[in-house]
């Protein structure tokens, strides 16, 4: 089993533009992942897509297993870090998402911020702030029989990742 982090989008029927969410799916393949994803979508059904996705193999020199225990409560845990900003140039909110490794929401946050320093020029024209701290296992996987493992490593996985629309919502009836 694999532990799936899937960016997915739609419409609402009273909003205005496309709205984005994030999801986290435990599945063998990404096929697998469809009829959660559709479960626990709040918008208009049929407008339902993922727009990038892909398997957290490792995060932050830990190896992601799925067992079918919960691990020790004083071990570490995965966060999903969702930051935003803004710059002078662009007529939205840009966001950057993380995934930590941490022991609490607060290191967490700090662990975030640390690699995006470089983000920031003198003049700040990036400026980004933490928005939402997601710990996978409670936030995501709370219904699940399955949690996500964390083992040290030397030789972590590259998270990689597939950038792509495919529909995936459910015709209304």
């Amino acid at each position: 089993m694999n532990l799936y982090a899937c960016y997915i989008g739609g419409t609402h029927e009273k909003a205005l533009i496309e709205l984005h969410d994030m999801r986290f799916v435990v599945a063998n393949q990404l096929e697998d992942t469809f009829e959660p994803l559709r479960q626990s979508w709040w918008g208009t059904p049929k407008s339902l897509h993922i727009d990038a996705w892909g398997i957290l193999h490792s995060v932050d020199g830990y190896d992601v297993h799925i067992r079918n225990t919960p691990p020790p409560a004083d071990h570490p845990k995965l966060y999903f870090v969702n930051l935003g900003g803004y710059t002078e140039t662009e007529f939205t909110e840009l966001h950057q998402n993380v995934f930590v490794v941490a022991e609490s929401p607060v290191k967490a946050r700090v662990k975030a911020l640390k690699p995006i320093q470089h983000w920031e020029s003198p003049h700040k024209d990036y400026e980004y702030e933490v928005e939402d701290i997601v710990c996978v296992d409670t936030a995501t996987l709370k219904d699940s029989t399955q949690y996500a493992h964390l083992t040290p490593t030397s030789t972590p996985t590259p998270f990689a990742f597939s950038a792509k629309r495919i529909p995936i919502g459910k015709k209304e009836s």
